[in-house]
């Protein structure tokens, strides 16, 4: 079962980036090198410029990349440089230094600059080999030309940003203050030069010490309000990548006291009190995950629950916050409020009609619950929204789209959209799928060679594929058979969460109940917030009709765990059926039906109702159940128990 907040992004992009609305592009260096490349000053050597600062338009920021100075200046720049003869042992040297560049070869071509610089003090030649340093990662050698290019050019602003920005890259911060110190108070747009700079710390040593001189440097811009925000967004930022939570927090919400109708503040503010280790733990579902669908969740998580309500508040002041709402809506999944969460995607997609985040993210949803053809429809439009777009990954909907297919019994549809996954990260995934499609066309063995043939070379991927084998075999009725496979790769890896479950469900099928409640206890010492294991234990008493208040209490706590899973809720359902409480039996099990239309749910649902006299409905349910899917054991034999004929 995937996490279901990661689900509802298709090509896995951040919920909700903490940016302060910079998109640095590298222009095809590697990230750290480009960043570095006289980031500070923007000059000619970048190639690049950077797009404006957070909440400003393009037009009221300056650009990185200065423009061509003017005639006059570079007259003076001029008159500034040597009177220096080209001779032709000059020329050679030049020569062959570019040439050693063409042929990759940075260590001679930088020496040679760097003689050439020194006899001649020309600092273009210096600026030369600060740039090829760069180019091939030298950053110590780096720093020691742009050191040689300020100092034979101290008035060069160029020369001076350079020569800071590598500083601070190669950890010198305190040489670097000074001059840093000299740039910003000069400078027109001080938040520019401070967003820069925290651009090269985050890919500096020391980050601690790199946030701590930003923060100095901001200081006296935190007070302003035309620089408060900023300034206090960019520092959250760096304390960030310092790993230092609480000072990112309280910089977020300065930034949010300052600008309180700021969106990039208040989605700044919650995604670091997620990420600052208050946030659910993320659904690990075993593969055969057919009555656990939901995740986990840690109930003591104030800073996560205070992240949701945030944006909640947000929400209420700014309606239109669309970017707000979808980070909003993706949290409530991610807790298991899944009602609430697709309030909130319908929301979105009344008011963009046309919107492929929302469309994808209701049609997982409705997957989710098993309403094939509302899935369909959703992802269908999605596919439709996005168009032929090649740059766009659509690995996930397929995936989905096979999902989908496969719930409607249309296995050969199926197998050809997980064909269409051309991926690595979803590839193991869709061959996985392929084979519990060949099991259910009655190619069990064809479906165990894929398995068998999936990559191994890591205990994970290992057990991964032993666990796949061992649902395919369950599926099949061929419990020993699973359980024997299961059992001897617990053996090696005792631990392994993913594995005692799998293994205590296929003694279940044997009716080894002993051997699962031993190895899902076990599991719950590893995980106590695994809801799934709570809900399997329960649910397996409760369907021997057994220690039914026991039952009943595991399953009433993986409800807490899990308030939206619709496994869970038909678990407690079926506990209150047992326990004779009819009334709340049926609503239990009536809401369960609504949040996953499993033919499981629909058996008992029938049975309650049956129970309850109301057989001309109980009958409608479960025939209309079988039609959609025949499969399931616990509906056969329901209608087999209650006589039911078409």
């Amino acid at each position: 079962m995937m996490n279901h907040t990661e689900s509802l992004r298709p090509g896995g992009v951040p919920p909700m980036p903490l940016t302060s609305g910079n998109r640095y592009t590298p222009c095809g260096l590697p990230a750290a090198v480009t960043v570095i490349l006289l980031a500070m000053a923007g000059g000619p050597m970048t190639g690049c410029a950077t797009t404006p600062v957070a909440g400003k338009p393009a037009a009221e920021t300056q650009a990185a990349q200065p423009a061509a100075p003017a005639p006059a200046a570079a007259a003076r720049a001029d008159d500034a440089l040597p009177k220096v003869n080209l001779t032709s042992e000059l020329l050679f040297r030049l020569m062959l230094a570019e040439i050693a560049v063409q042929r990759g070869e940075s260590g001679p071509a930088y020496s040679e600059f760097m003689i050439v610089a020194k006899q001649t003090r020309d600092p273009r030649l210096a600026r030369r080999a600060a740039e090829v340093a760069i180019n091939a990662r030298a950053l110590s050698q780096a720093m020691d030309a742009a050191d040689l290019w300020f100092h034979l050019a101290p008035q060069d602003n160029e020369a001076e940003q350079s020569y800071s920005s590598l500083l601070v890259a190669n950890g010198q911060h305190a040489k670097a203050r000074p001059l840093l110190q000299r740039q910003i108070a000069a400078a027109a747009n001080p938040i520019e030069i401070l967003d820069r700079l925290q651009r090269v710390l985050a890919h500096a040593p020391e980050p601690a010490q790199g946030y701590a001189l930003l923060d100095s440097l901001a200081g006296p811009y935190y007070g302003s309000p035309a620089t408060g925000f900023d300034a206090h967004l960019i520092a959250a930022r760096a304390a960030r990548v310092a790993g230092d939570n609480a000072a990112a927090v309280a910089q977020a919400r300065a930034a949010l006291a300052a600008r309180p109708d700021s969106e990039l503040a208040v989605m700044s503010v919650a995604q670091l009190l997620i990420e600052s280790g208050a946030g659910p733990a993320a659904p690990n579902a075993p593969a055969d995950a057919a009555r656990s669908a939901g995740g986990g969740k840690d109930a003591g998580t104030a800073a996560h629950a205070e992240a949701v309500a945030m944006l909640g508040t947000f929400l209420a002041a700014h309606p239109d916050a669309s970017e707000v709402r979808q980070a909003y809506a993706r949290l409530l999944v991610g807790e298991g409020r899944l009602d609430e969460g697709r309030q909130q995607f319908e929301e979105l997609l009344r008011r963009s009609p046309q919107a492929p985040d929302p469309l994808f993210a209701l049609g997982v949803l409705a997957l989710e619950a098993e309403h094939f053809d509302v899935a369909r429809g959703y992802l269908e439009r999605y596919l439709a929204a996005v168009g032929p777009a090649p740059d766009r990954d659509l690995d996930l909907v397929y995936m989905n789209m096979a999902r989908v297919a496969e719930g409607q019994r249309q296995f050969d549809e199926a197998l050809g959209w997980l064909r269409k996954v051309k991926g690595a990260e979803q590839a193991e995934g869709a061959r996985e799928r392929q084979a519990f499609l060949l099991g259910r066309m009655n190619r069990v063995e064809e479906g165990l060679d894929l398995l068998r043939q999936m990559p191994s070379t890591t205990p994970e991927q290992r057990s991964q594929s032993i666990m796949a084998q061992g649902q395919l075999l369950r599926d099949a009725h061929r419990y020993e058979e699973s359980y024997h496979l299961l059992d001897g790769a617990l053996h090696d890896s005792p631990d392994d969460t993913g594995l005692l479950y799998e293994s205590a469900m296929s003694a279940e099928r044997l009716d080894r109940i002993d051997l699962m409640e031993a190895r899902l206890r076990h599991l719950l010492q590893l995980r106590p917030d695994y809801a799934h294991a709570y809900n399997a234990l329960g649910y397996s008493l409760a369907d021997r009709n057994i220690r039914l208040q026991e039952a009943y209490q595991l399953i009433d706590h993986a409800l807490t765990l899990a308030p939206d899973d619709g496994f869970i809720v038909d678990s407690m359902g079926w506990v209150q059926f047992r326990l004779g409480n009819l009334a709340a039996a049926r609503e239990s099990l009536t809401r369960a039906f609504q949040l996953k239309a499993d033919p499981d749910v629909a058996a008992h649902l029938g049975e309650v109702l049956w129970a309850s006299g109301d057989h001309s409905r109980a009958r409608e349910l479960l025939l209309d159940a079988r039609r959609r899917d025949g499969d399931s054991d616990t509906l056969r034999d329901t209608l087999q128990r209650l006589k039911i004929q078409p």
